[in-house]
């Protein structure tokens, strides 16, 4: 047998077979690190946005109040805008939390037109929102200041507070001499004869003077009308009329002519409020955020500057106010 042949004999040995080890799982930890990293992201956010809502709520009341509240509402220096106080009062009435209010007054009065708007959106406050409102007489709530506190449930004055004032007062300066001093001529010209009825450049004619009092006498009457209004079932009409001859009273003579209904300070009248509204136990208060500081040459553009002007030199100086 040849040596080829002898070979093609040999049985053949298969190949071995290479088997394929199983793919390694891919490690999670990196996902595991992402979502702990989002995850802690939203948990900063979160947290951040309620020490937010904790800084608003601080910033409105000077503390953390929760649960039931009664709103303090500031009513400072002569009332010439009534925007600041009806935004306060549509705000707390629409506040849950906010059971009851506190108007606080200090002022002499001022305009006659924002008087009668506080005035008119308290009671309609009380009436739609169904919560109470007192008012509490800091050093001084005379004639306009008296005029809105007469719209609450109760007054709260201090024995000291001056209130009433019930009346309305016309000024303005004659510049005649004045005028005439520096050698000016002014020239007016009206479509009519009262259109220019207390010019400062002369002196006031006898028809214009009952002209102006007879508007004096109906803005009166309006402010005897509504403090007696107000007073319902307190004093009456005749009572409020009789002492309407614009002087003024301590809180413990206004007191005893049922003008006011009790002796206290503010916290007194929280108290009221809050018992008023159903608040068990001492009231927690919620007060508005205060003015921005605008600085001096912010000041030069507050009302009350422009109306110190305005009673100096400017031509628009009569002005009927409920002020004491």
């Amino acid at each position: 047998m040849s040596e080829l042949e002898s070979q093609s004999e040999v049985p053949s040995v298969p190949a071995p077979q290479v088997t394929q080890e199983p793919p390694k799982r891919k490690s999670r930890a990196g996902a595991f690190l992402v979502g702990a990293f989002l995850g802690g992201v939203l948990m900063f956010f979160f947290g951040l946005m309620f020490l937010v809502m904790i800084a608003v709520i601080a910033s409105d009341s000077g503390e953390l109040a929760i649960g039931d509240k009664v709103a303090i509402i500031p009513i400072e220096g002569e009332i010439l805008d009534a925007r600041d106080t009806l935004d306060a009062l549509r705000r707390y009435a629409d506040n849950a939390s906010v059971k009851a209010m506190v108007v606080r007054i200090n002022s002499p009065g001022g305009a006659i037109a924002p008087s009668q708007e506080i005035y008119s959106a308290i009671r309609k406050t009380r009436e739609s929102s169904g919560k109470p409102i007192v008012a509490s007489l800091d050093s001084v709530a005379a004639s306009g200041g008296l005029y809105i506190a007469a719209a609450c449930d109760e007054i709260v004055a201090n024995p000291g507070s001056i209130t009433g004032s019930i009346g309305v007062i016309l000024q303005w300066f004659d510049m005649k001499e004045l005028v005439k001093w520096a050698k000016l001529k002014p020239e007016t010209i009206t479509s009519g004869v009262m259109k220019d009825a207390g010019s400062p450049y002369r002196e006031l004619s006898e028809t214009e003077r009952q002209y102006f009092q007879g508007i004096v006498a109906q803005l009166h009457s309006q402010f005897v009308r509504d403090v007696a209004r107000g007073r319902e079932g307190k004093m009456k009409a005749a009572d409020v009329a009789r002492i309407a001859d614009g002087r003024i009273f301590t809180g413990e003579q206004a007191l005893e002519i049922k003008l006011v209904d009790k002796l206290g300070s503010i916290d007194d009248a929280v108290r009221t409020a809050g018992k008023l509204g159903g608040i068990e136990g001492e009231p927690k208060r919620v007060w508005p955020r205060p003015r921005e500081n605008k600085g001096f040459f912010g000041l030069l553009d507050d009302a009350d500057t422009e109306s110190i002007v305005e009673r100096i030199v400017s031509r628009r100086v009569p002005r009927f106010l409920y002020r004491w």
